[in-house]
């Protein structure tokens, strides 16, 4: 995909969430994606699938791919020159990073996952996102480490968000502080299996 189909990419995923919030009807026409983006419907054609108006997957993995390269590169950047904080604290530095950034597409995303059916949906599949997250992110704080053990943080990490990711939608706080405040507990929990366990080495 070039880049002006990528900014298109994103441009109709903006549209879709700001109808989303509005009216909280997963059903979004062409019509309604190209007023939205303000793009003409053969743009919209040349993106988005045909064959349904249910697109909640389809975007979510968008928003998801582009807030977590954002997150990555933010991190990356306050990582640098950090030779004090400990793996511990950068990891959770990274998930709270991730949190902040979904705080604007929350009302959205409590939609998306408004019940039990919806919840299993969309976590089914989005799993592939959250572990590469999860991944990348260790693959940046811890570098080279064997994919093996790296793959089974990996699936710490995506249990650990996925728990966190429970508060944050229940929460009715404009801010992620208790969200950071579980995410560090369940982050200690699974560091506390993980020494036990002989996963993660002091």
């Amino acid at each position: 995909m070039n880049l002006d189909d990528q900014n298109l990419e994103w441009k109709l995923c903006e549209a879709y969430f700001s109808i989303l919030e509005k009216n909280t009807s997963l059903q979004v026409s062409f019509e309604e994606l190209a007023i939205a983006a303000k793009i003409s419907k053969e743009q919209v054609e040349k993106i988005v699938p045909k064959q349904s108006t249910d697109y909640r997957i389809f975007f979510l993995k968008i928003l998801i791919s582009k807030l977590d390269s954002d997150v990555l590169t933010e991190l990356r950047e306050d990582l640098v020159d950090d030779t004090i904080s400990s793996t511990y604290d950068k990891i959770l530095e990274g998930l709270s990073l991730r949190f902040e950034k979904y705080i604007q597409y929350k009302p959205s995303l409590k939609i998306l996952s408004s019940n039990s059916k919806q919840k299993l949906e969309v976590f089914l599949n989005v799993f592939k996102e959250n572990f590469n997250f999860s991944f990348n992110l260790l693959t940046l704080i811890e570098k080279d480490q064997k994919c093996g053990i790296k793959t089974l943080k990996s699936l710490a990490l995506n249990i650990v968000f996925t728990k966190s990711l429970e508060i944050f939608l229940k929460d009715e706080n404009r801010d992620i502080d208790s969200v950071i405040r579980y995410l560090d507990k369940y982050l200690s929990d699974i560091e506390d299996l993980g020494l036990f366990l002989g996963i993660i080495k002091k």
